[in-house]
């Protein structure tokens, strides 16, 4: 066990404390610019034209903006309630799982929208495209890892 948690020391730092942290600036961002957030989820647009032209952004779209922080406050709760305040290696595990299929839903919901050329276009992702495509991916990875033991049991000596 490390840092206050049943994870090892890479897991614990990663899912306890860093990835919290980060939901609660995606929480900010969310929160502070709703329009900025929602019109960041795609590529940045190439062209001088592209970038000056008004951008309407729908209500609906907006209402999932706020939705999405609050969204992002949960998880970041979830996270320290399932790998510090529980004592329980199988909480833990469960929790892992768990967000590991929701890093798949995620990277697939912007492969749906976005498509094969711009997914695999790496070069022109945006800061947003890095949090929602490369940190999910990463995260996933990470979970996975910690599940099956590659950085250690989790919960620790008994």
């Amino acid at each position: 066990m490390a840092l206050g948690t049943v994870l090892p020391f890479w897991p614990a730092l990663l899912f306890t404390y860093l990835e919290p942290i980060a939901l609660l600036l995606g929480t900010n961002s969310a929160f502070s610019s709703p329009s900025a957030f929602v019109t960041t989820q795609t590529p940045s647009p190439t062209s001088l034209s592209e970038k000056i032209a008004p951008v309407t952004v729908p209500d609906g779209a907006l209402i999932l903006a706020y939705t999405s922080g609050n969204i992002f406050i949960l998880l970041a709760l979830l996270a320290v309630i399932c790998t510090a305040v529980t004592r329980e290696s199988r909480v833990a595990k469960a929790y892992l799982l768990a967000v590991a299929i929701g890093d798949l839903g995620h990277i697939y919901a912007s492969w749906r929208v976005l498509g094969k050329e711009t997914m695999l276009n790496f070069g022109g992702y945006n800061d947003m495209m890095w949090g929602n495509i490369g940190a999910s991916a990463f995260l996933h990875v990470n979970r996975l890892a910690t599940i099956l033991g590659v950085f250690g049991r989790i919960g620790g000596r008994r």
